[in-house]
């Protein structure tokens, strides 16, 4: 099917999904460049692709094209590959989650989408088992995380709208060790040792972590620095975390 007007219905679609309320309302998300949505796993399902001539011969049944001209207006980026797909969100449940054996990550209120995506992208890289996010934290499907995860997002489960207090609780019955990165604590991640099941937890860089999560966790670690600098970026602070722990878990 040719579209050639941007009334059309899924171009209005399209667009509409740039707003929170609207992916919430409709369980959709785009996910926008040829790789990342070459890429989108079998188990996902894709309502529709839409593209421009470009790509008239993707394989797909479910293939719309436009025009470039279209394509531009309704794009995330300054420079559009012409090619998108709508997809459904995906939903995990806890439960299922935390009865596998390894690390995950726990996110307490971080509103920066490249962070964000950036943790995804390392987590799911270095083996994490499930990612959790406090309720005031960026959506996972705004188009900047999606596209910041690489592709990282579908392989992942990812858990949105937590209450990390309570999270900690349940994990705390599975025996899984919390460990939460602060700066008040002598414990170094240089000399800390990891157990099997562990979450470690990352705060916002300027409040850092709840204190009523801080109340709770098992233990408190912060990273080794020599520097002038006090604080790290979050998702560069996540990602030596995960580089640790996955390095200790796995023997490697």
């Amino acid at each position: 099917m040719f579209i050639e007007s941007v009334h059309n219905d899924i171009i209005k679609l399209v667009v509409s999904l740039k707003e929170k309320k609207n992916r919430d309302e409709k369980s959709l998300f785009v996910v926008e460049g040829f790789k990342q949505v070459s890429e989108i796993p079998k188990d996902w399902k894709i309502k529709f692709v839409l593209a421009t001539e470009k790509y008239k011969n993707f394989s797909t049944d479910k293939l719309y094209i436009t025009t470039e001209k279209i394509f531009r207006k309704i794009s995330d980026t300054k420079t559009p590959q012409e090619i998108l797909a709508v997809a459904e969100k995906k939903f995990f449940d806890i439960e299922t989650v935390l009865s596998e054996k390894g690390f995950f990550v726990v996110i307490d209120t971080l509103q920066d989408p490249g962070n964000i995506g950036t943790i995804i992208r390392t987590a799911e890289a270095f083996g994490c088992k499930g990612i959790f996010m406090s309720k005031n934290s960026v959506d996972i499907y705004g188009e900047k995380v999606v596209r910041s995860t690489m592709g990282a997002i579908f392989n992942i489960p990812v858990i949105q709208e937590c209450d990390i207090v309570s999270l900690m609780l349940q994990m705390k019955q599975k025996q899984i060790n919390t460990c939460a990165f602060s700066l008040d604590t002598d414990n170094v991640l240089s000399r800390f040792k990891f157990k099997n099941s562990t979450a470690i937890i990352i705060g916002n860089e300027s409040n850092g972590i709840n204190k009523d999560v801080l109340n709770i966790v098992d233990d408190k670690i912060k990273i080794d620095m020599w520097g002038k600098s006090q604080s790290l970026n979050a998702a560069v602070a996540c990602s030596i975390a995960v580089y640790e722990v996955s390095k200790q878990l796995n023997g490697k």
